[in-house]
């Protein structure tokens, strides 16, 4: 396999380096180790794959693209690492005309798509029987007009953290995992003393929680089936009281201690004062709650001493409780020139079984993979049965994956076309207004009206040039 390199977003790409093909025996780097007598050799599949890599992940790829090789011997994958944001680096590559073949992203995938850049995968989707094991969840919204433009790359749940040193420590009781908001305020309460206080901070938390209404099936509220959304049935202001009490409770938020003004003035804050002159209340084991979510595992599983574990965000009922998830997602780019081999390529690092056994296999080996554990957005029972059984994977991670029966997409933002500038400054905007004093049930009408009559005139330019897309390319 070449390995290629773009310096800086620069084009033309150099070439630097050959990396090893395939063999036989044991794939090992890193101390890790995987019997490649277990990979399913597969000859009959060829071509040449460019496949565009962070640069943070690029050893994470080298390592995993060693049991690729092994089991693709025929393809040959020329990496393609680039820094910074990846919007401007799709759009260096097509000014140059040059696209790579494969990418993993969380940007907005309904942008990349309205260049004409991404292509379909229904085809290929279709002919591959490791596709029926996909998470329906996670391949929401990943289609446009009548097409599928992307696969899920890995999951990740909105969540709650709980220090449960501190629950024995305050002789509290550890909630089931199917808590109700109710238990989590009580819980919260009982947290704040002088030294201790219940949560972290509370940005987004109005948004998880209104996702856990009964009525609620998207972020913020949004339908995808009638393309609206829904802030005007007592979800979204019941979710803004929520919060609104945890604030109004003296010393709960501990953020809400902080004042950057006395601090900058040389003076000690409420939150000095409770915590410690340059304290961390949170990382010190003084909080109870800290409102961060899977994707924040590296920093928290480093920082951390004390016992903790994930919870899903609590709901209105316990029978209630839906698990919030959110897809990063693949996606093959226009200009490919084997289509099969980069959908293989794509597979294998996205939903595919056979590659997330290795990943998974590899995070519990102690490679160069930097994150403890991968949600696989895969029902296969050999993925499942892996990840269940996984040392690494924290226990309330484990019970979300398992309960995702019921289940809710957070995560709409990657997908909808303007959903920053017609959704989702609109709501926060509501969300101050209603911090202001303002009638909650008033706001939330009128920023809902607004919000979708915006939105329809966004998604209406969004599909008649998907159509057109669509059109052109037959």
């Amino acid at each position: 396999m070449k390995k290629i390199i773009s310096l800086a977003l620069c084009l033309p790409v150099l070439c630097l380096a050959l990396l090893s093909g395939c063999g036989s025996g044991n794939t090992q780097k890193g101390g890790s180790e995987i019997e490649t007598g277990d990979l399913t050799v597969h000859e009959d599949i060829s071509g040449t794959v460019r496949y565009a890599v962070n640069d943070q992940v690029a050893d994470q790829t080298d390592e995993l693209l060693e049991y690729f090789s092994v089991m693709y011997p025929n393809i040959e994958v020329e990496i393609e690492v680039y820094s910074g944001d990846l919007n401007n680096a799709l759009t260096a590559w097509a000014t140059a005309n040059s696209l790579p073949d494969v990418v993993l992203s969380w940007d907005n995938l309904s942008y990349f798509a309205l260049q004409g850049w991404v292509y379909p995968l229904d085809e290929l989707l279709q002919a591959d029987p490791d596709s029926a094991y996909i998470l329906p969840a996670a391949m929401d919204g990943f289609s446009y007009e009548g097409k599928t433009y992307a696969v899920p790359a890995w999951l990740q749940f909105s969540a709650l953290v709980v220090n449960l040193d501190l629950l024995e420590e305050l002789n509290l009781q550890r909630p089931d995992y199917d808590w109700t908001i109710d238990e989590f305020t009580e819980l919260a309460k009982k947290a704040t003393t002088t030294t201790t206080s219940g949560i972290n901070h509370t940005e987004s938390l109005e948004q998880y929680l209104m996702e856990q209404m009964p009525s609620v099936s998207g972020q913020w509220g949004y339908d995808p089936a009638a393309q609206k959304f829904n802030l005007t049935d007592g979800a979204f202001t019941e979710a803004v009281g929520v919060v609104s009490g945890l604030a109004a409770y003296p010393g709960l938020v501990a953020d809400n201690l902080r004042d950057t003004a006395v601090v900058s003035a040389g003076g000690q804050d409420d939150y000095a004062k409770k915590f410690g002159t340059k304290a961390d209340g949170l990382a010190e084991g003084k909080i109870l709650f800290a409102n961060q979510s899977t994707w924040d595992d590296a920093w928290m599983s480093s920082q951390f001493t004390f016992n903790w574990d994930y919870y899903p965000i609590p709901a209105p009922s316990a029978e209630g409780s839906k698990q919030i998830v959110h897809t990063d997602y693949g996606m093959i780019l226009s200009t490919v020139k084997d289509p099969q081999a980069a959908y293989e390529l794509l597979k294998f690092f996205t939903f595919g079984t056979e590659g997330l056994l290795v990943r998974m296999e590899q995070q519990l080996s102690g490679g160069v993979l930097t994150s403890r554990f991968t949600i696989p957005p895969n029902t296969n029972p050999a993925v499942a049965e892996k990840f269940n059984a996984a040392v690494n994977v924290p226990d309330g991670v484990r019970y979300m994956y398992n309960h995702m029966d019921q289940s809710v997409k957070g995560d709409y933002s990657k997908v909808l076309p303007d959903y920053w500038a017609a959704a989702n400054d609109a709501i926060y905007t509501a969300k101050d207004r209603i911090a202001k004093g303002e009638d909650p049930v008033a706001v939330a009408k009128e920023v809902e009206n607004k919000l979708n009559s915006d939105f329809a005139v966004s998604y209406k330019t969004f599909s008649d040039r998907m159509k057109q897309i669509q059109a052109e390319n037959g």
